[in-house]
């Protein structure tokens, strides 16, 4: 008798799983009585077997099922389902896979050495260009200032703190326009320079005005320019650079958009706030990428492993975001993880941020090239 006339029912559930690329699927729980009772495992409705990484066991009244090494294809919904004579009971449950099969871009992991040296040895062609002038702007927080600091960390082989970094409080901490030449371990100053301005701050009455960012591209404005949020920096202002050369002009608009706060950036129109600036860098045909920060608080993957950066559902799904709202292609955007809490380097942080920066100084050697060809 035992058992026999107990409907089957469970006494604990199966739960959703969240699984990284070749972790184990690993689902457990518990009947109140197995006794004459049918265990059937399923997948999107399709039964499940033993075999080909997949294990189906039971003891007692616990019932297990594990599949080896999650591929993107194991995503979907699973059940269980038991049945016995007329009664029968079942629960579904959802299995999110974090990661793609394969990269769906490739850096040069460990390169570092060689990319660092031909950065270092780069020799521009325009002779009215002696550096290329990068402009980072977004949201306050966005991480601009820590990624002058993570670029001139790279190049003197340690972490460095030489442009003031914003807490995430709303607040600007860059309040004048600041440039930032880099330079390598041997004090070399290299071609490239980097100006910081303020943050484009939630509220619509602070953060840089579109005006004064629209002729820092120019190269009217002069570093040490002090920022009013309220009005433009007017023509007879003795920082207003009414000549600008070539070598005054921006090369490259870098927009730093935070990967855990595209949402929230959207909700509060900022993207219409930048997409004034990106429509008049597109006028004056400025490149134009995004550098998209905090990718470690947008993805467990690559908080812990940011080698699965390129691999990382989550990460490509923001980058798509930050594609549609700001219109820059896929392919000028780019995921890095700032120096900010670390006091030492780290190999595959600098091997990102060195894959961005080439491609940067790429697009902005070209844009000097065009404008040497269109004067001559």
């Amino acid at each position: 008798m035992g058992g026999a006339n107990i409907k089957p029912e469970f006494t604990s559930q199966l739960q959703d799983k969240r699984v990284k690329r070749d972790e184990d699927i690993v689902f457990k729980c518990n009947a109140n009585n197995l006794e004459d009772v049918n265990v059937v495992w399923e997948k999107d409705g399709q039964r499940l077997y033993d075999g080909d990484g997949i294990s189906i066991s039971q003891s007692r009244t616990e019932l297990s099922l594990r599949i080896s090494k999650a591929k993107e294809k194991d995503e979907g919904k699973y059940t269980i389902r038991l049945s016995k004579a007329s009664e029968s009971v079942s629960h579904t449950v959802k299995v999110t896979v974090l990661e793609l099969d394969q990269d769906w871009r490739s850096i040069g992991w460990g390169l570092n050495v060689d990319i660092k040296h031909n950065l270092e040895d780069l020799k521009l062609k325009n002779p009215q260009v002696k550096h290329l002038n990068f402009l980072l702007h977004g949201p306050v927080g966005a991480g601009k200032s820590s990624i002058i600091n993570s670029i001139q960390s790279i190049f003197m082989n340690r972490v460095e703190v030489g442009a003031l970094v914003a807490a995430t409080t709303g607040k600007s901490f860059t309040l004048t326009y600041n440039s930032y030449q880099i330079k390598n371990i041997e004090n070399k100053a290299l071609p490239y320079v980097f100006s910081d301005i303020m943050g484009l701050e939630i509220a619509n009455k602070e953060g840089s005005h579109p005006d004064d960012i629209i002729n820092i591209l120019k190269g009217h404005i002069r570093e040490g320019t002090m920022f009013n949020s309220s009005c433009p920096v007017p023509e007879k202002d003795r920082n207003y650079n009414r000549s600008p050369t070539p070598s005054d002009k921006i090369h490259c608009l870098i927009s730093v958009l935070p990967a855990d706060k595209i949402s929230l950036m959207e909700k509060n129109n900022l993207f219409e706030k930048m997409g004034e600036i990106r429509k008049k860098a597109s006028g004056m045909d400025i490149p134009q990428v995004v550098f998209m920060t905090h990718v470690d608080s947008a993805c467990p993957v690559v908080k812990d492993n940011l080698t699965r950066i390129y691999s990382s559902k989550n990460i490509k799904k923001k980058m798509q975001e930050c594609s549609n709202l700001t219109g820059i292609p896929m392919t000028c955007i780019f995921p890095v993880k700032n120096y900010h809490e670390e006091n030492k380097l780290d190999g595959n942080m600098d091997s990102l941020i060195l894959d961005a920066l080439e491609s940067v100084v790429n697009f902005a050697e070209s844009y000097v090239d065009r404008l040497y060809k269109l004067e001559h």
